[in-house]
């Protein structure tokens, strides 16, 4: 009796543990993908056009990570008599994409002697301050956070993505 009591409870336990890693392994197997955002070249042109006739600016997309840090994406859009002001971001890094147009991308103070320019690891080239480089259709610029810039000489239409990352 005591044995049948035992073999009972022994199979009891597996069929109960079994049960449970088979409802988690299934529940692994179907939790959902993250969503992917996609906008079509429509919506990006609509959102430079809405830039165009406001501040020059407009939030394409922004969300806030676990931590409560934004990821952002900006459309740009300046005329030539927009050129803008010198500025610097605080607390976030912009990696901005030229999309037509072409500025004189610049960043005020005085040139640091014996620098010069110097390339980076990945093909890049580092830009210090005082030092200026036209920027143009399919250019990348990675302005760290504090690092203050302006665009001037700007030649129509003007558009760039600035993705804000923290």
């Amino acid at each position: 009796m005591l044995s049948m009591r035992t073999a009972m409870t022994t199979a009891a336990v597996v069929v109960a543990f079994s049960a449970g890693w088979l409802a988690r392994t299934s529940a692994q197997q179907k939790a959902p993908a993250p969503l992917i955002t996609y906008f079509s070249h429509e919506k990006v042109d609509a959102s430079f056009a809405q830039a165009l006739g406001s501040t020059g600016s407009r939030d394409l997309f922004a969300r806030k990570d676990r931590q409560g840090r934004t990821w952002a994406i900006h459309s740009n859009s300046r005329g030539k008599a927009d050129e803008g002001q010198l500025h610097s971001h605080e607390d976030w890094t912009g990696v901005v994409v030229i999309i037509s147009g072409a500025a004189t991308f610049i960043t005020p103070g005085t040139a640091s002697t014996g620098q010069g320019a110097r390339d980076t690891s990945e093909g890049g080239r580092l830009v210090g301050a005082g030092e200026s480089h036209r920027v143009g259709k399919g250019d990348v610029v990675i302005i760290p956070p504090n690092a203050p810039h302006m665009y001037k000489n700007i030649e129509e239409p003007f558009r760039y993505l600035v993705v804000q990352t923290p």
